[in-house]
């Protein structure tokens, strides 16, 4: 199998000779190139769709927030008004409660007094009081009978006043009682109106409180979509640079290579001068020589030199296998290419690579050689590498995902075999393993290109 690096570094460091000029390859990563400009516009197209997105729903946000806090200042000031509401109901059953108390009293005080003087006063309205006649009959003159007289109906009419007092004391009362009652009435009313009133803003308040945690799960999923956009954005910017350098390494290679035949075109002229001119002078040498032996006795045939042909080494030819990748690490499938319900969520998924059990902190090695495209975190990868490969003219990319620890660092060049990191378990993942994926072709948004590696892996 001939693993072929279209970057000078990889040229020397792997192959250790000069650089093959394939025009199909550089035609091959001028597409490339071209698809990944497409994925990276797409992306930020996309990206900025997330952002306005964000930016809208941001706004909304706090506009719903406003909202919700002036609905809660609404029902602050409402359950204020309740409060004195219910002070004033409890003020006015308190007046209430003294009013019948004192009517209570008063009726009482009037009962006692009807019994003192209800039968005198009945018998001076009716037939006169026997006791006021014996007071009057006593009289020892006719002035002391005026004088008494005068002071008998003088209590008689103190009485009769203080009767007609207290009866329209118990009138006031009750007239004050039936407005109080009224009162009482009118306020539970109220009450009970701004009851109502409170159940309804209540009400309003939590669809406005349902909104803004709508809002609020909304704006954390648009940043997360935000920032994995940026994270893809950035893997394909990279992308583009590691195929902007290999185009580099191919315009000098053929630079080179010019160079280099316009340098053996140059030695071939001279060589061919050199021949001729040697030719010229050897056949001027022979026309001499055989001058010199037409005048002289005849001598033994000279044989002519023949030129042996140059051998040309035999090239070996590529070989070429259909399993190019080793295991990056031991282990048991956990979870296969494929299928399968995501671990996490339960939801039913295609599972983008093969998942290797071995214990943590077990070295991972590169499934083959190239250049790392991405050492770092990224959302649901968690610790990850990616390794750009080119071989037999196609461009494949693994991915090692969830590490405990990452060993190499972006555009590093790897040997087949090179520890890139250690086993882990973090990201999206429920225990220490790893997440093996190949893409055919670059690493896109999505994993479109993403192929099961088990025929790949020898």
């Amino acid at each position: 199998m001939k693993v072929r690096f279209y970057s000078a570094v990889l040229s020397l460091a792997l192959i250790g000779t000069s650089v093959s000029v394939d025009a199909t390859s550089k035609e091959d990563l001028l597409k490339e190139q071209q698809e990944v400009e497409s994925r990276l516009k797409e992306t930020e197209r996309l990206q900025n769709q997330t952002s306005e997105k964000l930016i809208l729903t941001k706004q909304e946000r706090k506009e719903a927030r406003a909202q919700l806090n002036e609905v809660n200042s609404r029902l602050d000031d409402l359950a204020l008004k309740i409060a004195d509401q219910q002070a004033a109901v409890a003020a006015s059953k308190e007046q209430l409660r003294l009013t019948e108390a004192a009517i209570s009293e008063t009726l009482k005080e009037l009962h006692q007094q009807e019994e003192l003087l209800g039968s005198r006063l009945r018998a001076v309205q009716q037939k006169g009081d026997v006791k006021y006649i014996e007071v009057l009959l006593d009289a020892k003159d006719f002035g002391d009978l005026i004088s008494r007289f005068s002071t008998v109906s003088e209590i008689i009419k103190q009485d009769d006043h203080v009767l007609q007092a207290y009866k329209g004391n118990v009138k006031q009362l009750s007239e004050q009682r039936s407005e109080q009652a009224l009162l009482l009435e009118s306020m539970k009313r109220e009450q009970r109106k701004l009851l109502v009133l409170q159940t309804r803003i209540i009400a309003e308040s939590e669809l406005k409180r349902k909104l803004v945690v709508q809002l609020n799960t909304k704006v954390k999923e648009l940043q997360q979509e935000q920032f994995s956009k940026a994270e893809e954005a950035e893997i394909l910017a990279d992308q583009r640079r590691l195929i902007q350098n290999e185009l580099i390494a191919l315009q000098e290679a053929e630079r080179k290579a010019k160079e280099e035949a316009k340098r053996k075109a140059e030695e071939a002229a001279r060589a061919a001068e050199a021949k001729r001119q040697a030719e010229a002078a050897e056949a001027a040498r022979a026309a001499e020589a055989k001058k010199k032996k037409s005048d002289a006795p005849s001598a033994e045939p000279t044989i002519p030199e023949v030129e042996s042909p140059t051998a040309t080494p035999e090239q070996p030819a590529d070989a070429v296998t259909s399993r190019p990748f080793h295991l990056p690490v031991q282990g048991y499938v956990s979870s296969p290419f494929g299928p399968r319900n995501n671990p996490l969520t339960g939801k039913p998924e295609i599972h983008k690579g093969i998942d290797l059990v071995n214990a943590k902190g077990t070295p991972i090695h590169a499934a083959a050689g190239g250049i790392v495209l991405r050492a770092g975190s990224a959302t649901g990868y968690g610790n990850v590498v990616m390794v750009t490969h080119l071989i037999d003219g196609q461009v494949y990319t693994t991915v090692y995902a969830h590490l405990d620890s990452i060993s190499v660092s972006a555009g590093q060049t790897v040997m087949p075999g090179k520890t890139v990191g250690t086993l882990g378990t973090t990201g999206w993942s429920t225990g220490p393993h790893l997440h093996f994926e190949l893409h055919k072709g670059e690493w896109a948004v999505g994993q479109p290109n993403a192929v099961d590696p088990a025929p790949y892996i020898f």
